[in-house]
């Protein structure tokens, strides 16, 4: 016990066999209720507060219903093969790629508040179909299709809102990291919630954690107003371009973009995204570490859910149980980002961040054994959790305000459209080798890309900043 300050006066505390006057017990129990409410409120006056918890629920729902939810339904409910659920994770690639390309504009146009609002009501709509609605492979198409939107826009537009609010480097470490533990932490929670759900009741049921999760998250972002005004709503370019020079000191550097929402129409804003990416030999390299590392992994969108069936031999609930891990070593590595020094958080160290990925997924898949699959995902969860962060931040060092959007969702279409190219061939390679192999192989292709992208960022170090 701390020992007390010297000088001050403690009246004495009532022990458990005082008895206390209800007055007295109705006051104190009421004050704390007082406190606990208003610490509530005063940590949810920052908000930077209300962007991370906003994002916790964005991402409870999406993590929910994606792997217990649709894939539960279609492995386990339905008896679908590899080639239904190949087809049901390729809509949700597309839609995932598609939107996460168009949310860019938008983010720039008009904020990450208003896209953020009408994404998150449109997921509570879609819970609640996918819980009330009778069961069929339509309305998995459809859920698939609604959720790989959501991850799209949603997810751009949480990675944009902090270069939004400032463009301190070591506010946006911090923030990022924050928001990405939420994610992590959402990954344990979500599977967790809907493994629990489906093992007392229909795994439809799953669905309603994305309906109920998201009503909150719309008020919390609809109360966190942007510092940084949207292009769109500013009065002249002139001023959008003054307001998109306020980096961190070395805007001089950064390749310059025209407002979005202009007369120059969506396409050309789309276009302007790939052009400013393209020019920076920093933002070059990140993108293509995420989309090149991130390649192989496609083949665990088909195949992950039948090797839990097939291999491991494991029943729906492990699916979230497993994930759940993941998300542990995701809660871990985000919050390892914190304790990395600003000059240490560079390409290399994302580089190394992914060959963790690699080494885990090859001890996740390398055998038949659920006690080792648990140690490989909480690996693999080490290297996601530190990588998120660490790309936002870097994006966001090399971008000023007025295309942080559009370069996010050009970041974000090559990580997420690097893994539709495997769901074609992945069932058919599981014919020829079997599907432990072909995730095993996928693993092995992502240490390899990693330790080749270590090598390089580290000879040119100074180039990429």
């Amino acid at each position: 016990m701390p020992a007390r300050p010297s000088g001050a006066v403690h009246a004495p505390l009532p022990s458990a066999d005082t008895e206390v006057p209800f007055s007295v017990r109705h006051f104190l129990q009421k004050g704390c209720a007082m406190h606990s409410r208003d610490s509530a409120f005063t940590l949810l006056a920052k908000p930077e507060s209300r962007i991370v918890a906003a994002n916790f629920l964005m991402q409870l729902g999406l993590q929910a219903i994606y792997f217990v939810g649709i894939i539960g339904c279609a492995t386990y409910d339905m008896g679908a093969d590899a080639l239904v659920v190949s087809s049901l994770v390729l809509v949700l690639n597309v839609m995932l790629v598609v939107m996460s390309f168009v949310a860019g504009p938008l983010v720039d146009a008009v904020g990450p508040r208003r896209t953020l609002a009408v994404t998150l009501s449109v997921m509570a709509v879609a819970g609640l179909a996918g819980w009330l609605l009778p069961l069929s492979y339509g309305l998995l198409y459809a859920l698939a299709a609604v959720q790989g939107a959501a991850f799209g826009v949603g997810s751009t537009s949480m990675d944009a809102y902090p270069r939004f609010v400032s463009d301190d480097p070591r506010y946006l470490q911090r923030v990022n990291s924050l928001v990405y533990t939420a994610t992590s932490v959402a990954v344990i929670a979500g599977p967790a919630l809907g493994g629990l759900i489906v093992s007392a009741l229909p795994t439809k049921c799953d669905f309603a954690i994305m309906a109920f999760a998201s009503l909150p998250a719309i008020a919390l972002v609809w109360s966190t107003v942007e510092k940084i005004v949207p292009s769109r709503q500013r009065a002249a370019a002139g001023e959008a371009c003054a307001a998109g020079t306020m980096g961190a000191g070395d805007g001089d550097a950064r390749p310059k973009a025209r407002p979005a929402g202009g007369a120059r129409g969506f396409l050309a804003d789309l276009a302007e995204g790939v052009r400013i990416t393209w020019e920076s030999e920093g933002l070059r390299t990140l993108f293509l570490i995420g989309f090149l590392g991130f390649f192989a992994y496609g083949a665990f969108d088909s195949l992950e859910s039948l090797f839990y069936r097939d291999v491991l031999r494991a029943g729906a609930q492990w699916m979230g149980w497993l994930s759940a891990i993941s998300g542990v070593g995701g809660t871990l590595g985000s919050l390892a980002v914190l304790r990395i020094p600003q000059r240490r958080l560079d390409m290399t160290a994302l580089s190394a961040m992914l060959l963790v990925t690699g080494l885990g997924s090859m001890l996740y898949v390398g055998t038949g054994s659920i006690a080792w699959a648990c140690v490989g995902q909480l690996v693999c969860g080490l290297g996601f959790g530190a990588m998120g962060p660490t790309r936002t931040t870097l994006t966001q060092a090399r971008c000023d305000v007025s295309h942080v959007g559009r370069v996010t969702s050009v970041m974000r279409v090559g990580m997420n459209s690097a893994g539709v190219l495997p769901l074609f061939v992945a069932p058919f390679l599981a014919d020829a080798f079997g599907v432990q192999a072909v995730l095993f192989g996928a693993s092995t292709m992502v240490a390899v890309v990693a330790v080749a992208f270590v090598a390089r960022t580290r000879t040119r170090r100074e180039s990429l900043g």
